[in-house]
Parts: structure tokens; C-alpha cells; sequence
């Protein structure tokens, strides 16, 4: 009898082993823009954070689900293919928990310096031929979208290679987006191997501060466990690594 019991309690404790491995993998749902996310080699800024964060809690296997921002958000609020939605903004109408802001952005204005363009404030703005990314007028500040509104040469394109594209052929003056995405095309010569698209023949016009998305849980004390990581990250300067070695200006 005393074998059995042995064997008895060996057994449960191997198969409660086995459903404890199988209940830490964490499928997180991210996107494709690089260089944020890039796909198909499974890397890029945001992942490197994720991957961070995670070191500090080896209970938790990540596993990256890629699909559309649209499906991320469906996803997150009423499906069961992940647990974990990255890139949430915090006035998106999602039914999860927010974790710290963590990932950042750099929106900018981009113009030729051959075109010799003064863009100090964002009333500069008005009456140039614009082409940003779709959703800015929602996330940039009211005083960007009633210029936006009022301007007829205005427009928004849901891929950021479409607006530098419109912008380095003189179709529009100004590309407005994220300044680390657009160093990302002219790097990988998306645009071929053309010597203007050097980066000192760009003027870049800061006008607004970092914006930062989410991390969205479906479980809270997940959330809660890795916003804690999130501030020793922040501290210790291990994200700021991270953005620093990404940098492209």
C-alpha cells in the first residue's frame, strides 16, 4: 500500500506540474510596424521591453501572437487567442487592465531641408500640404486637430511609408508621425538607394512631447505583478537602454 501511495502522489504531482508549465504561457498580442514590432524576425523595441520585463518573472513563458491593431483590440475584449494586447492607448475602448505606460513614441513634424520650411509651433502648420498617420488628429492634441479640420491639404494614410513616401516626392510638404519609424524606412531603403534620403537633408520640427501606449491584461494581478517590474525598469534604467540602443537620429 505504502508503494501505491508513493506512486499515487508522484503521479498528481507530475500531472499538477505539467498544468501549472502549461497555465504560465502568456499569449500577447502584438503588432507589424517596424521598428517597433518586426514580424517576421520576431524582434524589435516594443518586443525587447516585453522580453525584459518577463526575465524578472521566469513563471511566465511569452509567446507573440501577431495580428492587426482591429483584431488586438477584439481580441483583448472579447476573445481567447491572447492574454496580454500591447500598443493599448489609454483612451481606447478596451475592457482589460492597464499596465504603466510603457511603450514611447516620439511623434515630430518631417520636412526637406531643401524646401527651407519654418514649423516652430503648430499654427506653422496651416496652409502646408500635410500627409500623417491615420488616428493623429486623435491622439496629438485639439489645437493639431482644428488645424487639421481647416486644412484642405490635409491628410491621414494607414501605412507610415505612405506618408514619407508623399513627402520625399514633394506631393506633400509635411510628413507628420513618429520619428523613429520614418529613420526606419530611409535606413531600409524602402525608398531606394537615392543619396537625398540622407538623414541631414530632412529637418525634423519637435512639436510635441513623448506619448506612451499600454500593456492590456485580462487577469489584474498579472497586471499588477508586472507594472511593479515596470517601475524597477524605469529606475534602473534597463527601457532607457533599450530606446537608446534602437535610436536612429
Amino acid at each position: 500500500m505504502p508503494n501505491f501511495l508513493n506512486r499515487f502522489l508522484l503521479i498528481s504531482l507530475l500531472v499538477c506540474s505539467t498544468t501549472t508549465i502549461a497555465e504560465q504561457i502568456l499569449k500577447v498580442g502584438v503588432g507589424n510596424f517596424p521598428p517597433f514590432f518586426i514580424e517576421n524576425e520576431k524582434k524589435g523595441i516594443f518586443i525587447e521591453i516585453i522580453d525584459e520585463i518577463f526575465k524578472q518573472l521566469p513563471q511566465y513563458k511569452v509567446e507573440y501572437i501577431s495580428m492587426s491593431n482591429h483584431r488586438i483590440m477584439h481580441e483583448i475584449n472579447y476573445g481567447k487567442s491572447i492574454d496580454v494586447a500591447c500598443n493599448v492607448f489609454p483612451r481606447s475602448n478596451v475592457n482589460a487592465y492597464l499596465s504603466e505606460p510603457v511603450f514611447r513614441f516620439r511623434d515630430v513634424a518631417v520636412s526637406k531641408k531643401s524646401d527651407f520650411l519654418v514649423v516652430e509651433t503648430i499654427s506653422d502648420l496651416q496652409g502646408k500640404s500635410i500627409a500623417a498617420y491615420q488616428g493623429a488628429t486623435e491622439l496629438i492634441g485639439e489645437e493639431f486637430k482644428q488645424m487639421a479640420k481647416a486644412n484642405a491639404a490635409y491628410s491621414e494614410h494607414s501605412h507610415p511609408k505612405d506618408t514619407t513616401q508623399l513627402m520625399i516626392s514633394g506631393k506633400k510638404d509635411i510628413r507628420i508621425g513618429d520619428i523613429n519609424i520614418f529613420w526606419y524606412d530611409l535606413n531600409n531603403k524602402h525608398y531606394g538607394e537615392d543619396e537625398r534620403l540622407a538623414h541631414s537633408n530632412f529637418t525634423v520640427h519637435y512639436l510635441w512631447p513623448d506619448i506612451y501606449s499600454h500593456m492590456a491584461f485580462k487577469d489584474q494581478s498579472l497586471q499588477k505583478l508586472v507594472d511593479q517590474v515596470i517601475k524597477e525598469l524605469k529606475l534602473n534604467g534597463a527601457i532607457d537602454k533599450i530606446y537608446l540602443k534602437y535610436k536612429m537620429q
